[in-house]
């Protein structure tokens, strides 16, 4: 075995998921990498979660550590009760309902021998909660693969947060800015790579857990949080005219996505709302294709015609503009 041995700390924030914590902690607990410590950030839950938390702690002392929040500091404020208890020389990122497979950690520590790598991506598993359904495997195509911080720009960030791990070295000083309350990791995922090399683990080898409760909603609330991360890294990087691009195709790719569901739901005033914000953030040849979506919806050609054709050729068409 290689005398590469760093320690990993892994960063795992929750909130009211007493049925899913434990199978969270236990992937992390399988892992076959002994130098490492399970961070487990609690958001003062109001059900059993902070006990199952202690409990683990107690089964598993200085390896499993509990951080119960007093108050709820939401997403965010948890992300970073978590990072601030880290004290590995990498973290990897797993949400509470998620899951690492096994091997995750050992095969993604080998990645960080070379010093220039500052993080690392896997492929995940998207399985729907209810019914443990495999509904799709994220990073499967070439033209997915983010190979540097321009590219988790443009493709509007890394599919799986709980697949990345991070060298602690060059991590934002104060963590996730709370300037996003919600989609913070995007805008700290960014700061990370543009500091460093980007490595690709070939696999898969994590588990992202899908509700299908309101997926819809949130991306649309979560817009103006999204859109901003790509006026914040051009103001950090104002001479990074590469970056400048990146952030145009990134605010288009992401607005794509979003007219799309809202086409697909038949929400026409929404679908207008996403369409005002493109013209105003996308320019050059993919403008002309913004009015062809603006006339389209003054007729209610999309809403009413082709939606479900829209939704079949939707991520086919993202994974190309």
């Amino acid at each position: 075995m290689s005398d590469f041995l760093p320690k990993v700390s892994i960063s795992i924030i929750t909130y009211n998921q007493e049925d899913v914590i434990s199978d969270t902690i236990e992937s992390a607990l399988l892992q076959d990498y002994d130098n490492l410590e399970i961070i487990v950030s609690d958001d003062a839950s109001t059900d059993r979660t902070p006990a199952i938390i202690c409990e683990y702690a107690a089964r598993y002392p200085g390896k499993v550590v509990p951080v119960l929040n007093q108050i709820n500091l939401g997403i965010t404020g948890n992300c970073n009760s978590a990072f601030s208890a880290c004290t590995g020389q990498l973290i990897a990122f797993l949400g509470g309902d998620d899951l690492f497979l096994p091997g995750k950690i050992s095969a993604q520590v080998k990645l960080f021998q070379s010093h220039d790598v500052v993080l690392s991506y896997h492929s995940v598993e998207i399985f729907l909660h209810q019914t443990g359904e495999l509904l799709f495997t994220t990073n499967t195509t070439r033209n997915e693969d983010l190979n540097n911080a321009y590219d988790i720009v443009a493709k509007g960030g890394i599919p799986g947060a709980s697949s990345v791990m991070v060298r602690r070295s060059v991590c934002p000083i104060n963590g996730f800015d709370p300037e996003f309350p919600v989609a913070s990791d995007w805008l700290f995922f960014i700061e990370v790579a543009m500091r460093g090399r980007i490595e690709k683990l070939d696999g898969v080898f994590g588990r992202y857990r899908k509700h299908g409760k309101g997926a819809s909603e949130q991306t649309f609330m979560l817009l103006s949080e999204s859109l901003r991360t790509l006026d914040i890294i051009q103001e950090h990087y104002p001479l990074d005219d590469k970056l400048k691009d990146a952030c145009e195709k990134g605010a288009y790719r992401y607005l794509l996505g979003e007219l799309f569901r809202q086409i697909v739901k038949k929400d026409k005033e929404k679908a207008r709302l996403v369409v005002d914000l493109m013209l105003v953030k996308v320019s050059g040849v993919r403008y002309f294709s913004i009015l062809c979506f603006s006339w389209a919806l003054k007729f209610d050609l999309f809403v009413f015609g082709v939606a479900i054709v829209f939704e079949r050729f939707r991520s086919i068409l993202k994974r190309v503009v």
